[in-house]
């Protein structure tokens, strides 16, 4: 905090003090009755009292979780211990937008409270920043200026996708799920209907079915199970402008992924290959998932000079687990994260979010050298088994999803 004499402080000193001064020199009153009354607000200022004290109090937000584009309400209070003049001024981060006044000048009385109404406007980990705040006694001859910092984190969270579909399993865990069982057992999906072998259980016996073909027939179906997935967010690049940027597509898909995977009782683990590697564990559970939620809106693109945290891959990543990436593929190191998890055993599986459209600038053969390098590295790739589906522009996820099933089912018919 600061505090010093506003320029009416000067100026009632010099016309008060002067106005006695050339009195006394000029031995006459009319100066003296001039400068009076600037001595007069001096003393009044001074019984009043100088640099009033001033409090921010109570702040809080309507909601630390919405919705890119919801609105939400900032407020606070302000306390002083004697009436003042208060100039508050709220400074907010790029993601949340103003839809009222961000600054107040008023008179107080003892206390205040302020509202301000704001609109999500970008996905991410934000909240109001600071709250400058000036108070000046009631003649404005002295002001404090303070900058109060504000710790309410508001998590904004990218438009979501209600998915029904889920990835493919890998490997199978013990575990009841929603994904269906290549094995055949006790479930809720039918797998065949064939006559009764010896030592089949007899609870597998249908009676319907046994009573209209007079043979005993079995029922059997598919059981459901479990995953492991691994999101792998790709922060390296960030290409476009405004909302339409890989990287919040990226963010977007990884949330309804994890939140969907979640739901049928797979582990999920999130790995961030973009400033080193970041990585949470796989596990279950409501907490595990704002966990998820959390890191995903605190990713962000560093300068490359800033990535100097280590490459080496975490050693407890599940060697079950499916590897599912959200990547451009334009990092040498993403491109050498994949090959080295596709090594290890892993299936990998990237979804490649749209690429925005070129600059209007850009030459053709600058646009032609990037289509080659990106081909080129797609069929890297594919040479060591490393499933690539493209992402179109306006393209719901749910339909991506839906050839990302169709794709792996051809892929592992063709490996059996």
């Amino acid at each position: 905090m600061t505090r010093h004499l506003t320029h009416r402080f000067w100026i009632c000193m010099v016309f008060g003090l002067g106005g006695f001064a050339l009195a006394l020199m000029a031995r006459s009153l009319e100066p003296a009755a001039f400068g009076a009354p600037f001595v007069f607000a001096l003393a009044l200022s001074i019984a009043d009292g100088w640099w009033p004290p001033a409090e921010v109090t109570n702040p809080e937000v309507s909601s630390p979780r919405v919705v890119e584009g919801d609105t939400l309400q900032f407020t606070f209070g302000v306390v002083t211990r004697q009436r003042s003049f208060v100039d508050v001024e709220v400074q907010l981060p790029s993601s949340l937008a103003p839809q009222s006044t961000t600054r107040f000048v008023t008179m107080i009385d003892r206390e205040r409270r302020f509202h301000v109404d704001l609109v999500a406007a970008r996905w991410g980990a934000a909240g109001p920043e600071w709250i400058h705040l000036v108070t000046r006694d009631r003649l404005g001859l002295t002001e404090s200026v303070r900058r109060v910092p504000m710790r309410l984190p508001v998590r904004v969270h990218p438009p979501s996708e209600n998915l029904s579909s889920l990835i493919p399993l890998y490997r199978e865990r013990a575990v009841s799920g929603e994904h269906r069982a290549r094995a055949k057992g006790s479930g809720t999906e039918l797998a065949e209907v064939r006559p009764y072998r010896y030592g089949d259980p007899l609870r597998m016996v249908h009676p319907g079915l046994s009573a209209r073909r007079n043979t005993p027939m079995v029922v059997e179906r598919h059981p459901e199970r479990s995953s492991e997935i691994v999101l792998m967010v790709d922060s390296a690049q960030d290409l476009g402008v405004d909302l339409e940027t890989t990287l919040r597509w990226t963010v977007t898909a990884a949330m309804a992924l994890g939140e969907r995977h979640l739901r049928a009782q797979d582990r999920v683990g999130l790995l961030d290959v973009g400033r080193g590697i970041r990585w949470l564990p796989a596990r279950l559970g409501r907490r595990h998932l704002h966990r998820i939620v959390d890191s995903l809106l605190a990713t962000e693109v560093l300068p490359r000079n800033e990535r100097h945290l280590a490459r080496s891959l975490p050693n407890d990543l599940p060697r079950s687990a499916t590897i599912v990436a959200l990547s451009m593929l334009l990092s040498e190191d993403t491109l050498t994260t994949l090959v080295d998890l596709r090594s290890r055993g892993h299936e990998i599986l990237v979804l490649q979010p749209p690429q925005p459209d070129p600059n209007p600038s850009t030459s053709m053969l600058a646009r032609r050298i990037f289509r080659v390098g990106n081909e080129l590295n797609h069929r890297w790739l594919r040479d060591r088994g490393v499933t690539i589906v493209p992402w179109q522009a306006g393209e719901p996820l749910e339909h991506v999803l839906r050839r990302v099933i169709r794709n792996l089912g051809r892929a592992r018919q063709a490996t059996r």
